[in-house]
């Protein structure tokens, strides 16, 4: 039975209220900063300063057309979405990162220009843009945390006729476990030590701490996105990333079926890493192929690309199907 998405409220205040009231408060300081910029303002920073000039429509038009977009985007999905607590996150925490991201942005290129003589004399936004890129961060981080867990939901009913189980005597316990990676561990630390010299050396040449915190991110997501770890066992099943975060966790109570099926990342999910697509699936998608997909009780969906799927998704099903004699649910 498809359940409705819990904490609507909060879907609301995160997703929705929170975003807006970021944006009108930076446009509204913006507005008021607007008559004591130079005419014309700078537009674009080189390594040398300043390389492009215009209006001020030019200066502020971008940021308010990607803002609204942002805002009317993300505002639909917090409140249309969020069956599952890892989508609920995820949104809540883009939909706020990227007003305060944008915001950010649209205050840093103002600020520096305030009161200067000529568009050439305004300094490099660079440290705002920094700051404001850590804002946005521990914002949208502050804002999935506050997104709420699921609650309790087991299974009812009995497992489909057809649902693969594992030949496991009663009492006895079984783990299966299995690494899966998508471009190879070693591949992914030289992309993420190339990544690490490359902020680096921009920063070395140019004086502009910027790019290093643009791709500090990346290089973590790289690290923790493309190998993981998937377990079964009688609590259920677990994937973890290389460096033990991002988890993901199905309880054994709620599995309504587990099978295996074939995944395609880009047309599915639209990439790769810990995924989460409009319907509510949930997937950690590092390759294409087979994996395990999970139907999960109140109408949720989880998918994980790995080897030997039907070993797994055998023993999730055995293990589903003791939790419904040890903890019957009526």
């Amino acid at each position: 039975m498809t359940t409705r998405p819990p904490h609507r409220a909060r879907a609301w205040l995160l997703g929705v209220l929170l975003p807006v009231a970021i944006t009108a408060a930076a446009w509204v300081v913006v507005a008021a900063l607007l008559p004591r910029l130079p005419d014309p303002v700078a537009l674009h920073w080189g390594l040398d300063g300043v390389d492009r000039t215009g209006s001020v429509g030019e200066l502020v038009t971008s940021t308010a057309v990607i803002s609204a977009i942002s805002l009317v985007i993300m505002g639909t999905l917090s409140v249309l979405t969020g069956r599952q607590a890892l989508t609920r996150r995820m949104t809540l925490g883009a939909a706020t990162g990227l007003a305060t991201l944008f915001a950010g942005m649209t205050l840093s290129t103002v600020l520096v220009q305030v009161d200067a003589t000529s568009a050439f004399d305004a300094a490099s936004p660079d440290a705002s843009l920094t700051v404001s890129l850590v804002a946005a961060v521990a914002l949208g981080a502050l804002a999935g945390a506050l997104a709420g867990s699921d609650p309790d939901q087991p299974a009812t009913g009995d497992l489909p006729a057809d649902a693969l189980l594992a030949d496991l005597p009663e009492g006895q316990r079984a783990v299966w476990v299995r690494s899966v990676a998508g471009i190879g561990q070693t591949t992914t630390w030289v992309l993420a030590t190339c990544a690490v010299l490359l902020g680096v050396g921009f920063w070395l040449l140019s004086d502009m701490i910027f790019p290093v915190v643009v791709l500090a991110p990346v290089v973590v997501l790289m690290l923790t996105m493309t190998t993981w770890q998937v377990q079964v066992d009688a609590r259920g099943l677990s994937a973890r990333g290389a460096l033990g975060w991002p988890r993901l966790h199905v309880p054994a109570t709620e599995v309504e079926r587990a099978e295996v099926t074939q995944v395609n990342p880009f047309a599915e999910f639209g990439g790769w890493g810990m995924r989460t697509t409009v319907s509510g699936t949930v997937g950690v998608v590092v390759r294409k192929g087979e994996a395990i997909a999970v139907e999960r009780s109140g109408g949720r969906r989880i998918v994980v690309t790995v080897d030997d799927a039907a070993t797994g998704a055998a023993v999730l099903n055995t293990y589903a199907q003791r939790a419904r004699t040890t903890h019957p649910t009526h």
